[in-house]
């Protein structure tokens, strides 16, 4: 049986090694929170905490299934059972244990038709992106956020487009109403979409936008006027502008 016991060598290694990249992970969107953007810690903990935030939940999944496999290994075998894979069975549930505590859930999906304001061409964030027009008689599902403590109180609910392999169905952005854009060629539209969403979770580059959106066709599309929100609702104008 030497297969078994290299089985449970490796299994014990995965959980140990991935226990401690999802433990630094959380730690990493705790230094988000903790250290201003000048500190030279901050940019480690983007790294982790903003960038490395996708893997929050593909790790816990890994890690339970790593355990409950070597758990059913050593029951089997007795031999299995040495002190070094005890040991990373208790590392693999300490961090299941934190990662909980900070929310991380599998992602819920809902599909249908969902609005907002489509942003196209943005340099800082890839890919496009929908900010979400959050409706109160379905409201967004809500989870972990591993970057909120980066991120301003007020910062919008984002989901990142994600197209079918042929591309836009039925438009394209390039054949949409002529709409304004700012200096960097980044423009708006209010956007109605039919798809599958996703989320929370952390998704986009980096990873600051807690919900993905499969699309699958455009159902409508028109002008975002200034002061429009992501709703289509008007706002009045700051009071350093002049009323006409």
């Amino acid at each position: 049986m030497r297969w078994l016991n290299r089985l449970a060598a490796g299994l014990a290694g995965a959980i140990t090694g991935m226990s401690i990249l999802l433990v630094l992970i959380l730690a990493g969107s705790v230094g988000l929170a903790w250290f201003d953007a000048d500190h030279g810690a901050f940019p480690w903990a983007l790294l982790l905490g903003g960038f490395g935030a996708g893997l929050a939940w593909p790790l816990f999944a890994l890690i339970t299934a790593a355990m409950l496999v070597l758990l059913v290994a050593a029951g089997v075998r007795a031999a299995l059972r040495t002190t070094r894979r005890g040991s990373a069975l208790l590392l693999g549930a300490t961090a299941l244990h934190a990662a909980w505590l900070f929310g991380i859930r599998p992602p819920a999906e809902r599909t249908g038709v969902f609005t907002g304001k489509f942003v196209y061409g943005h340099m800082g964030f890839r890919p496009d992106y929908l900010h979400l027009c959050d409706d109160p008689t379905r409201p967004l599902p809500r989870g972990s956020d591993l970057v909120k403590g980066a991120l301003p109180v007020d910062f919008p609910l984002l989901a990142a487009i994600y197209l079918p392999e042929d591309g836009w169905h039925g438009s394209h952005p390039r054949d949409w109403p002529s709409t304004e854009s700012d200096s960097h060629g980044t423009r708006h539209w209010l956007v109605r979409m039919r798809g599958t969403l996703k989320g929370p979770g952390q998704y986009g580059r980096p990873g600051l936008m807690p919900y993905r959106l499969d699309v699958d066709s455009v159902v409508s599309v028109g002008r975002s006027r200034m002061f429009q929100d992501e709703c289509g609702v008007y706002d009045p104008p700051p009071d350093w502008l002049p009323r006409r």
